[in-house]
């Protein structure tokens, strides 16, 4: 099995890099993107909030 890995680990490696980036060029790679920058923000949003940035809660 470490045999198998070591051997084919990098090409696995690979395929999953080159499938990010396949799926970053397509639409669906916009959708993921703005999800993903969506989330931060209202996790920075709320971690400010928290610490006494802004006293106004929103749902």
């Amino acid at each position: 099995m470490k045999t198998f890995l070591e051997e084919y680990g990098v090409v696995v490696v690979a395929a999953i890099i080159i499938m990010i980036i396949v799926v970053a060029a397509t639409p669906l790679g916009t959708s993921i993107r703005d999800g993903i920058v969506s989330a931060v923000s209202r996790l920075t949003t709320a971690l400010n909030n928290s610490n006494g940035g802004n006293t106004s809660v929103t749902p």
